[in-house]
């Protein structure tokens, strides 16, 4: 592994949309773009290699990336952790960034923000912050401290919440001014700017 501070990108994408009517939500048009390109663009400047967490339609998102990452067993359906877990042994910067693909408002300058306070300290878990609350799953993981931590998480919680793995790795909040930056696109009535 890199000593360097390097960023691996993971947009998530692996949700049933429920509140859209299971419709596949990364392929859904925002400004006649899919909210999933829009991810992508913004990540790939910042990191040195791109995946994709779905599990459907994954030979039109194998499209945008080299590779896509689909949940595995046993832990299948448990939302984001399932995510990170599946990405694991493909992991070889020192840091993972992770997005959802359904915030199409988030800024260059948001993430730019993110990943500077990082590189302040790498050790812990960085996740974005407003006015509305924390953002979970716009964050910055350690790569070494997720390997050497998240599986035995999954083997023992109950609960898979985001926010109770991070606090087991050590958490620190990166407050961002712009809240409408980080409002998810969860209806259908959303998608227009």
């Amino acid at each position: 592994m890199s000593n360097k501070f390097e960023i691996t990108a993971l947009v998530l994408a692996g949700g049933a949309a429920q509140r859209m009517g299971g419709v596949d939500k990364g392929w859904q048009l925002y400004a006649g773009q899919p909210l999933i390109e829009r991810m992508m663009a913004l990540v790939k400047p910042f990191s040195v290699q791109q995946f994709i967490s779905a599990n459907r339609n994954l030979e039109r998102y194998q499209t945008l990336v080299d590779d896509v990452i689909t949940d595995v067993a046993p832990w299948q359906g448990i939302g984001p952790l399932g995510g990170l877990y599946a990405v694991l042994d493909k992991l070889h910067t020192s840091h993972l960034l992770v997005v959802p693909c359904d915030t199409p408002r988030f800024s260059d300058a948001a993430l730019q923000h993110l990943l500077e306070n990082a590189q302040q300290a790498p050790e812990m878990v960085h996740f974005m912050e407003t006015v509305s609350g924390p953002q979970p799953l716009h964050a910055v993981l350690p790569v070494a401290a997720l390997k050497q931590n998240l599986p035995e998480f999954l083997a023992q919680a109950e609960y898979y919440g985001v926010m109770s793995f991070y606090k087991q790795i050590g958490r620190r909040a990166v407050h961002w001014h712009r809240d409408e930056e980080l409002v998810n696109i969860n209806y259908l009535d959303q998608l227009e700017p």
